[in-house]
């Protein structure tokens, strides 16, 4: 994805991997056969050609406004534990060097906005140095919805989620809350709202209890960072399609709700998982529902 230009406010992408997911993984109950009526209009860029697997991407955004540098999520990070997941297993990816070549060091980032607390939106929140878990961008504050904190301190120490769950939060959330970087916000906690700039948590909740995107205007031009709201493009043509989450029933309202306010609108969707270019338009051909990427 090349720069997004949004008035005075720059969006860049920062990829971290692609990779593909079987449909019935990514989204509960989905065939292959399923994708297969909806493989004609999603085309080789979000279908795996002979397999009917789904192409993702993993990668976070770095924002510049006129005052400050953000990060949106951080993706799954390098040398984690996470023999479930073997595509995130013990990573050794160059997304510092990327970072570094949109003219970014660590250490230039103002703040870093956390979607929700799954794994693969908070690992590069730490690095390990010396045998330790230590914050990746050290004069950053680390913005995390204090309903969604709360939500999984309180499930990990009753035991009420799965054990593997409190890997992340041992090594990339706890180092930073620790290291007093965390700040713990509203759901609709702003960053920017100085005209013509506005950048602002947004709720989309369902996938995880407190989870947010980020919403994004400066000069009337603007964007909606989706987080794991949605995944893959197919669910455009079927919001009833999901990822396992918390509330199934409150995600498929907010995904409803997020394509009745984009489609046919100017408004650019930052998704968190669609393949490269990841950014683009919610459209509507022949009525029904589809994704325009910025460099069709």
């Amino acid at each position: 994805m090349k720069s997004q230009i949004f008035g005075d406010i720059r969006v860049d992408l920062i990829p971290e991997f692609d990779f593909v997911m079987a449909p019935d993984y990514l989204l509960v109950g989905v065939t292959k056969e399923d994708v297969a009526e909806h493989e004609h209009w999603l085309g080789p860029r979000n279908v795996e050609a002979g397999t009917r697997n789904l192409k993702l991407s993993m990668h976070a955004y770095l924002i510049r406004t006129r005052h400050h540098t953000i990060l949106f999520d951080t993706c799954c990070g390098n040398d984690k534990e996470r023999e479930y997941m073997p595509d995130w297993h013990r990573l050794r990816t160059p997304f510092l060097e990327r970072l570094a070549r949109v003219g970014v060091r660590p250490e230039q980032v103002d703040f870093v906005m956390c979607s929700h607390l799954h794994a693969d939106h908070v690992g590069w929140n730490t690095r390990l140095e010396n045998g330790e878990w230590v914050p990746t961008f050290p004069n950053a504050r680390y913005l995390i919805s204090k309903g969604e904190f709360d939500w999984w301190r309180d499930a990990i120490s009753a035991g009420s989620v799965k054990p593997y769950r409190k890997l992340a939060w041992d090594d990339s959330v706890l180092p930073v809350v620790d290291r007093g970087l965390a700040a713990f916000v509203e759901d609709d906690h702003a960053i920017e709202n100085e005209m013509p700039d506005e950048v602002r948590f947004m709720p989309l909740y369902g996938h995880t209890k407190h989870h947010c995107g980020l919403y994004l205007c400066s000069h009337s031009q603007d964007a909606i960072f989706t987080g794991d709201a949605i995944h893959h493009p197919i669910q455009l043509a079927r919001p009833d399609w999901l990822n396992a989450g918390y509330d199934n029933a409150m995600a498929t309202k907010v995904l409803r709700d997020l394509i009745a306010r984009c489609i046919d609108t100017p408004t650019r969707l930052m998704s968190a998982h669609f393949p490269a270019p990841t950014a683009g338009w919610v459209v509507s051909e022949g009525g029904q529902v589809r994704f325009r990427f910025v460099d069709d």
